[in-house]
């Protein structure tokens, strides 16, 4: 083994170790027919422990230093190459273990690593079911990534944007695809389910894709629980949400007694004009505006009576007569006196649940829930909720006849999408806002997860698992610091700490995991990292991913587009690889301003051009 030792160990740190080289030429060698050749940084070095055991090193620095050739000779220096390398495990009887239990010791030799030892890292032999991603950056070995492993661990795909991630993703899922050619195996059992932000995944294979536009389903409103309005319409914690639950709750109300709504809107005018001081102009047109479509000849008798200047009734005695009508219009709808009319809506709602049927209902309910508020005197409660407003007419301007249409056809097409009965599950989802895609992500992932438990508590087993990918998910799977705000990613948030035992697991891609919710990243178990440049990504990283060294956390800053560092549970050792995936590149690749700018008769010519070269073989650049 001295032979072809490449240099000796002069320190030794829990972190890494420091080895001298005497002479770099020495290094390559051919040893029983195998070429051992050295690449440099990340390429793998063996220390013999004993007959059977050994230490794998990765190498991470290369220096020179000058020594002198001897004690009594100081006038003459040569030049010495050491290496310094991390502790990535230990081979015992041809298995491999990450990670060390003890360590080299100074005065012990340093070899390369034969193939056999590289092969037992990555476990090459003993996955019957892999998939494989690209081959090692440092050298022409393919690693195998188990299939049972990688599928059943929450995944995180994180790159800055051109770096390569959405490639590594569909190459991913093509991979997935090679096994329709086993007869043993129904490749529409794996379920994929794809949130598609930007139209890149819809060329999968056809016949293993469902790919919809959202645009064209329909979700029923009344299944939403109080977590997906909350979603969706993003209400404060102190002022907004106790309105919106009333909101649902009178919606729901109103669906079943719809006569109310006239009561309701006579209690509010009355209210306000014994309580409210406010400009006598628009008091009286509030007033007379709720009071439209009372069938009352007396009440509408006495608005004629009503002065505007002055908001009040002339000559006074009309507005006892309009009181008293009013009061009695409350009670012959309601069964009950005006002073407890109040009470027993309040009964009513209290047993009621959130829900409504249509944007419409919520709107009219949202309308009459602040009503009440401003009769009891809280004249600033509609400023408050002004932006809550805003989204619920955006939502009914944007998503009425599409999204959250009554369509029932529509909405049989997404129960349709969400039985996955197709290996891949695509959801366009590039035409909605935000918030939106909050909603909609939480929404089918409380189906699916809900859909798993209730198979489990019924059969005690798992019959079937998920895997779905979000795309861009620091838009919606955030972290939220501002005060006063609620915190939307509850259900990424149970699924990616429980998931695991009903059969469902995330995959996030994001260029920007400083974004991603903490608690969701930290429960990530397998990583592939392409390059990150910004420094609060590397800081989120740093502290979120146990498996990255400081060497290789600052590696990720110059790694090129396609190359990623893939570490995790489901990976035998940290690698770094290249995508096998050029072909997969084309849906997110840049457009140049060199090939847009030109005039539409160079473009032809070009095209002509191109097609002779192609034909003669030659290439045009």
């Amino acid at each position: 083994m001295t032979k072809h030792a490449f240099g000796i160990i002069t320190k030794v740190f829990f972190n890494k170790i420091v080895i001298e080289v005497p002479d770099t030429q020495l290094i390559q060698h051919n040893y029983l027919g195998d070429l051992y050749t050295l690449n440099g940084l990340n390429d793998f070095i063996t220390i013999h422990k004993s007959g059977t055991n050994k230490y794998i090193y990765q190498i991470i620095g290369l220096y020179e230093q000058e020594k002198p050739l001897n004690e009594e000779e100081q006038s003459k220096f040569r030049q010495k190459a050491f290496f310094e390398a991390a502790p990535v495990g230990e081979i015992s009887h041809d298995r491999f273990e990450y990670g060390l239990s003890t360590f080299p010791v100074i005065g012990d030799e340093a070899f390369l690593t034969n193939v056999n030892d590289i092969n037992t890292m990555l476990l090459l032999s003993n996955n019957s079911m892999s998939i494989m991603l690209g081959k090692l950056s440092t050298q022409d070995i393919i690693p195998k990534i188990s299939v049972d492993s990688i599928l059943t661990n929450h995944m995180s795909i994180l790159g800055n944007t051109g770096s390569g991630k959405s490639t590594t993703v569909r190459k991913f899922l093509n991979e997935v695809t090679k096994f329709k050619e086993d007869p043993i195996i129904d490749i529409s059992k794996a379920n994929f389910i794809i949130f598609d932000v930007h139209n890149e995944y819809s060329e999968l294979t056809p016949e293993l894709t469902t790919s919809k536009r959202l645009n064209d389903m329909s979700i029923n409103l009344e299944e939403l629980t109080i977590e997906d309005w909350t979603n969706l319409l993003q209400p404060s914690h102190a002022a907004q949400k106790p309105i919106l639950l009333n909101a649902l709750k009178l919606a729901n109300h109103l669906d079943s007694n719809n006569n109310d709504v006239l009561w309701i809107k006579a209690f509010c005018a009355l209210e306000l004009f014994n309580n409210q001081s406010t400009d006598a102009v628009p008091k009286r047109a509030k007033i007379k505006g709720l009071l439209e479509g009372i069938d009352s000849e007396i009440i509408h008798e006495c608005l004629n009576y009503y002065n505007a200047q002055f908001g009040s009734f002339n000559p006074p005695g009309f507005d006892e007569t309009f009181r008293g009508e009013i009061k009695a219009y409350v009670k012959d709808k309601t069964g009950y006196e005006y002073e407890d009319a109040h009470s027993y809506l309040i009964s009513c709602l209290e047993v009621t649940e959130c829900k409504t049927k249509t944007i419409k209902d919520l709107k009219l309910a949202v309308d009459l829930v602040l009503l009440l508020e401003e009769a009891k005197g809280n004249s600033q409660i509609r400023t408050f909720c002004s932006t809550l407003m805003t989204r619920i007419d955006n939502l009914d301007a944007t998503y009425s006849d599409n999204l959250f249409s009554e369509d029932f056809t529509r909405q049989a097409e997404l129960e349709d999408m969400l039985s996955t009965n197709q290996t891949f599950t695509v959801f366009d989802c590039s035409f909605i806002d935000d918030e939106v895609l909050l909603f909609f992500t939480s929404y089918v992932l409380r189906k699916i997860f809900n859909k798993q438990l209730e198979n489990k508590r019924e059969t005690g087993s798992i019959s079937k698992s998920y895997n779905l990918i979000f795309d861009e998910a620091h838009k919606y799977i955030s972290e939220r610091y501002e005060e006063n705000i609620i915190d939307y990613s509850k259900m990424f948030r149970t699924v990616a700490k429980e998931g695991r035992k009903f059969g469902v697991f995330l995959t996030l891609s994001s260029q920007r995991p400083g974004e991603l919710s903490k608690t969701v990243l930290s429960q990530c178990n397998n990583f592939i990292l392409h390059r990150i440049r910004n420094n609060i990504d590397l800081d989120q990283m740093r502290k979120s991913i146990p498996y990255l060294n400081d060497g290789q956390l600052n590696r990720l800053s110059f790694l090129r587009t396609g190359v990623a560092l893939i570490v995790g549970d489901s990976f035998a050792i940290p690698m770094e690889i290249k995508i096998d995936g050029e072909e997969f590149g084309e849906p997110s690749k840049t457009v140049l301003p060199s090939e847009l700018w030109r005039k539409d008769e160079q473009n032809e010519a070009l095209d002509t051009i191109e097609a002779e070269e192609l034909v003669s073989g030659d290439k045009l650049f």
